[in-house]
């Protein structure tokens, strides 16, 4: 039984997809006015773990991601940097899919940008201003009426002295505060501040508020209700509360089944904020360990709503534990036939293999319960390894193990198994390189040490030392 915890009742479900076998998910993409940072990335990844989960329960998916390339910031930001908003955010959406190849996260099926879809918008707002709940008001703006709709706030646990609505409460920026619950902006009129950006419309020249943004795009490509909807924690007011209000006004059809929210990302226990400087982006990641595969461990490994406390520390310690399992896959890569196991030690390691397959999907069933299926894994390595210090395991039997591993990473997606396709000549270019390396080093002798070093980075190869040897990997 797949269970998820539901944002919307606070309580763990049982997962059913309104149509068999087919989930209709939407993620929230990023404002793309500058490069992605690891909290951002990190709802990313788990929208991305999300969807490999369901692809490996046997579920068929339709994923949509969208790009908001027009509000506040992008309009300012590429005003500032004298291009157009089509030059300057495409550039950013390019960055973000360089960052999601290094992440090894599956590209969404439909990716959408806002200024794609303005007609859609359109459409949307008026049919909420012939309804009733949207208005027009003196600064010729359109505005949601929040009063409306009676389970405004619902969602987000808002008390309902926390509600403003027309004159005395309305707002017009894109973002706004949890105690500014007012009537929001759906159609913002055009001023100077735009330059040439905007569009005409019934309502008069202007531009899209950031909300009816979502409910425009989500509803043209997965229909009126969702299956599911993905998010970071801090999206639950306004914006996905804004959501719920403005399509299901416009359908009377509830707009969501299951909203899973990712957790806050701190860094070292202190929120993200340009004050403290410690905004991170994955190429600042990348200066302190380089394999981008560590950070998406480390993000994956933990539970998901709890949120995460980064800190380079815990990211070393994810690089080297990641680095252990890669030379797991090595050694049993490079078990030769030389060894002739028993029927009784090829029967044990498929019991291994099926217990821990079983206990990989109940973790991952519960909540993906990430932590636990990752606890179980390392287990599982520890009784083949001790097969493999035994001589216990022969070709056959590594063919098994890396077979349940390669199926699991269809989920993890951390996980390398190309190493066995390197060039004879490379491996073993490397090797002796990493052996000179050693050598210099056990003589103090770092300036030769580093340069084979930076020549090994040059090729690609990461390097991890430990007391007693020096692990590697191509990246």
């Amino acid at each position: 039984m797949l269970l998820f915890y539901n944002t919307l009742t606070r309580k763990k479900e049982n997962f059913r997809p309104i149509k068999k076998n087919i989930v209709k998910i939407y993620t929230c993409g990023p404002t793309v006015y500058n490069y992605a940072h690891i909290g951002n990335l990190s709802a990313y990844l788990f929208s991305d773990l999300l969807k490999r989960y369901l692809k490996y329960s046997g579920f068929r998916l339709i994923d949509v991601m969208n790009l908001t390339d027009v509000d506040d910031k992008t309009i300012k930001a590429s005003q500032e940097n004298d291009q157009s908003l089509r030059q300057y955010t495409s550039f950013f959406i390019d960055a973000l899919l360089e960052d999601f190849e290094k992440l090894n996260i599956i590209k969404p099926k439909v990716l959408c940008r806002a200024t794609d879809h303005i007609n859609g918008m359109i459409d949307l707002i008026k049919k909420l201003v012939n309804t009733g709940h949207a208005y027009q008001a003196e600064d010729e703006s359109v505005y949601y009426k929040i009063s409306t709709f009676k389970d405004y706030g619902k969602f987000a646990r808002l008390k309902k002295d926390q509600l403003k609505n027309d004159a005395s409460g309305r707002i017009s920026n894109d973002e706004y505060k949890k105690e500014e619950a007012t009537d929001f902006v759906l159609w913002k009129k055009w001023n100077d501040k735009d330059g040439e950006i905007c569009w005409n419309s019934p309502f008069g020249k202007g531009r899209p508020g950031w909300h009816i943004e979502c409910s425009a795009m989500s509803m043209k490509y997965l229909g009126e209700t969702l299956d599911i909807h993905t998010g970071a924690v801090d999206l639950i007011f306004p914006h996905h509360q804004n959501e719920i209000a403005q399509s299901e006004s416009v359908t009377g059809k509830q707009f969501v089944c299951f909203w899973l929210h990712r957790g806050f990302l701190k860094i070292n226990n202190e929120k993200m904020s340009k004050s403290l400087g410690n905004i991170y982006t994955l190429k600042d990641v990348l200066k302190n360990v380089p394999n981008p595969l560590a950070f998406r461990y480390l993000i994956l490994i933990s539970n998901y709503r709890l949120g995460l406390n980064f800190t380079f520390k815990s990211l070393k310690t994810a690089s080297n534990t990641l680095s252990r399992l890669q030379h797991f896959i090595r050694k049993l890569s490079e078990i030769n036939n030389s060894i002739i196991e028993s029927e009784k030690d090829i029967n044990k390691i498929k019991v291994f293999v099926q217990n821990s397959k079983n206990n990989f999907k109940n973790a991952m069933d519960d909540d993906l319960n990430a932590s636990e299926a990752i606890a179980d894994l390392f287990d599982f390595t520890k009784k083949i390894n001790n097969l493999i210090d035994k001589d216990k395991i022969s070709v056959n039997g590594a063919k098994i193990v890396l077979n349940f591993l390669q199926e699991v990473n269809q989920v993890w997606g951390f996980l390398k198994f190309n190493e066995e396709s390197i060039d004879d000549d490379l491996r073993k270019k490397i090797e002796y390189l990493i052996e000179k390396r050693n050598e210099y080093r056990l003589k103090n002798d770092w300036i030769n040490a580093d340069k084979i070093r930076d020549k090994l980075i040059k090729m690609n190869v990461i390097i991890r030392d430990d007391k007693n040897l020096t692990r590697w990997e191509l990246k």
